[in-house]
């Protein structure tokens, strides 16, 4: 966290605790929380659904937020926040402000590289074969296996390529967005998956999701809400596109159809939940048992045959109810306080119809602007997070609250 940044005026209950109350509960957290034994469960811990629950518009707080900016405060609020945005960022270079330098901002933009250059069904997350031999062309047959070690040869492909955890769900159509860049999304019973002027088509043949997790540099989200921080963020969105590209590819090797998917088509969290990677959290998020919420998350659609795994649960649903610690720690007071999750919806980026602790994007995403950068304050304060970092031998956990050094980052050597 970064006390800095804070707003005045927040309530009691949005103010961070006390030194000594971070100190207690960071050690208990790390104490109890994270060491929960994970079981498999026949459905999530969180995230039933009621009959509201149907496919989402795919209406994100990044494409609603100009129109609810200029609805809320005024025709010439965006412009203004983006002219102020553009000139924070300046002088905080100039200023050589630690964590938003130009060398923490550089290394913030580049991050985002490979997601960059990624857009759905071309270039890298093409939903055609690239440039790997079938099967069929090498005069052999399709690889054939059991369902269970169809999957495991599929995971252990996945944390090859970058996944620090990959599982295996049904295909949900509900989970699927009505919409994709203006194109409708379709299930339809064809052979090959499909990118035309006006549709996706998803062969209804592809009753199998890969979802993976891939894992942020943690000493870097410890930085949030800095530039450098940011780092970690964008370069996790390479990296899920680098992973899924190459899980793709590795499925049509074997003679199989896939659809490598980053952040489109499809909501990830319900997706990983299915397949046993974590909880849904407080943050209305994923938790996972190793790295907590500090990961990013994306997925394979694919007509190869595999077991599914399950849900499972270690005791992450029930801390959050107690824990409240990333509610506390947003500055932008966008997250739930409330000692249980329900079916209310925050606004028009939440989908309805299932039970969550709900967010307010526009108060986050608001507050992102003033930063000139992602945030993941809520990420670092978690406990989950905390513990991780100690397990992986990063600073202290008990230092919950301090902001490690962004400067002292440069000069350390980076893990193998």
């Amino acid at each position: 966290m970064i006390v800095q940044y804070r707003k005045a005026g927040m309530n009691e209950q949005q103010r961070p605790v006390s030194r000594r109350g971070l100190l207690k509960t960071a050690a208990a957290a790390v104490a109890t929380a994270p060491i929960q034994r994970v079981r498999t469960v026949d459905k999530p811990t969180l995230g039933e659904t009621n009959a509201e629950f149907r496919r989402f518009s795919g209406a994100t707080i990044f494409a609603l937020y100009q129109e609810l900016k200029t609805k809320r405060e005024g025709p010439a609020a965006l412009k203004t926040e983006r002219a102020a945005k553009k000139k924070r960022v300046a002088e905080w270079i100039r200023q050589r402000r630690p964590g938003f330098s130009l060398r923490d901002r550089q290394l913030f933009e580049a991050g985002w590289t490979v997601m960059r250059s990624a857009r759905t069904g071309e270039g890298i997350l093409s939903w055609r074969r690239l440039r790997i031999a079938t099967p069929a062309e090498l005069g052999v047959p399709p690889y054939t296996a059991s369902p269970e070690e169809m999957a495991s040869t599929v995971k252990k492909a996945a944390r090859l390529y970058g996944a620090a955890s990959a599982g295996i769900a049904p295909m949900n159509e509900n989970y699927v967005s009505l919409k994709q860049a203006g194109k409708d999304i379709v299930f339809e019973p064809a052979d090959l998956p499909a990118v035309t002027a006006q549709r996706l088509v998803i062969p209804k043949k592809m009753k199998w999701v890969v979802a993976i997790a891939i894992p942020m540099d943690l000493d870097l989200i410890a930085r949030a809400p800095t530039a450098l921080c940011g780092g970690a963020t964008t370069l996790g969105y390479s990296h899920c596109a680098f992973a899924v590209a190459t899980l793709a590819e590795f499925i049509r090797g074997l003679g199989y159809q896939a659809i490598p998917s980053v952040n489109d088509l499809a909501q990830n969290v319900p997706f990983a939940l299915d397949a046993g990677l974590g909880e849904l959290s407080r943050l209305n998020r994923l938790i996972t048992p190793h790295f907590g919420p500090a990961v990013r998350l994306a997925k394979v659609f694919t007509d190869m045959p595999m077991t599914c795994d399950k849900p499972i649960d270690f005791g992450a649903v029930e801390f959050c109810k107690r824990c409240k610690r990333c509610a506390q720690a947003c500055p932008a007071g966008a997250l739930s306080l409330d000692d249980q999750p329900g079916f209310q919806v925050r606004g028009p980026w939440n989908n309805p119809g299932h039970k969550a602790w709900f967010e307010d994007c526009y108060k986050c995403y608001r507050y992102w602007q003033q930063v000139t950068t992602e945030c993941s304050i809520c990420f670092a304060a978690c406990p989950y997070t905390q513990a991780s970092r100690s397990f992986q031998g990063m600073d202290d956990p008990f230092g919950a609250g301090r902001q490690p050094d962004p400067e002292a980052w440069w000069s350390q050597d980076p893990p193998v």
